[in-house]
């Protein structure tokens, strides 16, 4: 089946479809406030030249990357380097992304989106009494010796967790993330702790670490082929919880050869993916697996292998899993 990033790079990069947006709805000037910030973090987190120390916690694991940004004439180029475990680097050159990693195990990257760390807002999609979230600003608090703002989303339904975001005061730029369960309950956070802006960066600073010196170290590098098909209106799409909408769709293929079909799905905030390929012979049993915030559902119909991953809850990989299993059993194999 289609390879699914492994930690501590798919966590974080999961974390960059989460960021891909954000959603509000409130009172008038609250929505003014709040769409100034998010036009100032929507600009800072490209258009900065930055480096700086990331820490990622989750279930008590407890991951530190080292991230470098630069925005110039050229187009954005990017470079995320594993400080402690395994050494483990993804280097992004504008839509390109590469992972580099000593040993026989690569990854692959399966969406260009899955390159951007901290990715800019489409903010001008995002308020309004439409919003699958209610978002506010927050108090102020010190994050990596900056002044931040804090922004707080709430989801309206059980479909999608909420979060906040502390934006640098001067720039915007975003400083910490942490996603919230319906509990009021911290399921991740990822923090600077460290970060110079506007930090004056060399060309060399974006060449891989392990390359040359690890003899076993293996580039990977994929992006999706547009579909020659509309996967919006294929017989397999499926009915998706309020507010999700296709953003990205195409095909890929996986380590062994066999080729799969790639939809995206976002709200804004959070986001999911769905992976259909032909499914071996013999029936796979529909269930559901926890990689702490992230669910990943597969079921198996018409002769077709699903999996629906995402930083979701699980009652939306399960809604999502259903569908495609109907779905699949009214349509004949292709």
């Amino acid at each position: 089946m289609a390879t699914i990033p492994s930690r501590p790079f798919s966590t974080v990069l999961i974390v960059t479809l989460a960021l891909a947006a954000a959603a509000a709805a409130a009172p008038a000037r609250g929505e003014e406030d709040v769409q100034h910030w998010l036009d100032r973090m929507s600009r800072a987190v490209e258009a900065l030249d930055y480096r700086g120390t990331l820490v990622h916690v989750r279930n008590g694991q407890v991951d530190t990357l080292r991230v470098i940004h630069r925005s110039d004439e050229n187009g954005v180029r990017e470079r995320i380097v594993s400080i402690d475990g395994a050494p483990r680097e993804v280097i992004r050159n504008g839509d390109k992304v590469r992972c580099v990693l000593p040993g026989d195990n690569p990854v692959t990257l399966e969406s260009r989106l899955t390159g951007r760390l901290l990715p800019s807002l489409p903010v001008n999609r995002l308020l309004g009494p439409e919003s699958a979230y209610l978002m506010s600003l927050g108090e102020r608090e010190r994050v990596a010796g900056m002044m931040a703002r804090i922004i707080h989303i709430q989801p309206r339904d059980a479909y999608r967790y909420g979060s906040r975001l502390w934006l640098e005061e001067q720039t915007g730029m975003l400083l910490r993330y942490a996603l919230i369960d319906h509990d009021g309950r911290q399921l991740q956070q990822v923090s600077f702790t460290s970060l110079e802006l506007g930090a004056n960066i060399a060309d060399s600073e974006f060449e891989p670490e392990f390359i040359g010196r690890e003899a076993s170290g293996t580039w990977v590098e994929q992006a999706l082929r547009p579909s020659g098909t509309s996967l919006q209106r294929a017989s397999y799409a499926p009915r998706v919880p309020r507010g999700f909408r296709l953003v990205n769709a195409g095909q890929g293929s996986g380590k062994a050869g066999e080729s799969f079909e790639y939809l995206l799905y976002s709200d804004g905030l959070s986001s999911f993916s769905i992976y259909v390929e032909p499914a071996d012979s013999g029936n796979v049993a529909s269930r559901v697996d926890a990689m702490g915030p992230v669910h990943v559902y597969t079921t198996q119909s018409g002769g077709r292998l699903f999996t629906v991953v995402g930083e979701v809850p699980s009652a939306t990989v399960e809604f999502v899993g259903r569908q495609l299993r109907h779905a699949g059993r009214r349509t004949p194999q292709g």
